[in-house]
């Protein structure tokens, strides 16, 4: 899932603008949608005109920043099948994507609330659900989730427990989840502690939004 330009830029101007994505992340994380443009060029130390050579519109620059929170909560999901267990991984994934979507700053609320644009919405449900999927798949062998259980269905809990918890009760929901998505009769060889080391392990900041 990208927003890339159609055009391949040269290295200076791809520096500009993942420093502007970088700097609208941040500004829309203090200050929400109404982030002043200008500050945002002078944090990512460009000047407006290139910031609007890049993104023609605010919406443009949200969506942009939206994106770049998908494709990293996807390559969480591929780091985590690699490295995590069976067992856990699954778990580990959904409840990263919970406590960075409870998060109490501007953008995750701008992101809990749907402020990108339709057609990137729809394309992160897709990709968080492939990438889901692959996890879901390996707990349903390691009897760490039922084989009823969809992706869609934990998807739809988290982003619900997301939108109503605060971030310090979200490891204790998530538990009830898990504990009723594991196998009936093998939920004590199933369950697991969150591995909260693991979670942290991702990278501070990051906010994520199925």
């Amino acid at each position: 899932m990208t927003h890339e330009p159609l055009i391949p830029l040269r290295a200076d101007a791809a520096r500009n603008r993942a420093a502007i994505i970088a700097a609208a992340a941040a500004l829309f994380r203090r200050d929400g949608a109404d982030a002043s443009l200008e500050e945002i060029a002078r944090a990512a130390k460009v000047g407006s005109a290139t910031l609007h050579r890049h993104f023609t519109s605010r919406q443009a620059l949200l969506d942009a920043v939206f994106i770049g929170v998908v494709d990293q909560l996807c390559r969480d999901g591929r780091e985590i099948l690699a490295s995590v267990p069976p067992s856990q991984g699954l778990w580990t994934w959904l409840e990263w994507i919970a406590i960075h979507c409870a998060a109490q700053d501007a953008l995750a609320r701008l992101i809990r609330d749907g402020a990108a644009s339709p057609e990137y919405q729809a394309k992160s449900v897709e990709v968080l659900e492939e990438t889901g999927r692959a996890l879901l798949d390996r707990a349903v062998a390691a009897g760490a989730a039922r084989a009823d259980v969809s992706v869609t269905d934990l998807l739809t809990v988290v982003n619900a427990i997301a939108g109503a918890a605060r971030p310090g009760d979200v490891h204790r929901l998530m538990s009830l989840v898990r504990d009723g998505a594991v196998p009936r009769g093998e939920g004590d060889g199933a369950k697991t502690e969150a591995a909260p080391d693991q979670i942290t392990d991702l990278g501070p900041g990051r906010v994520c939004q199925p």
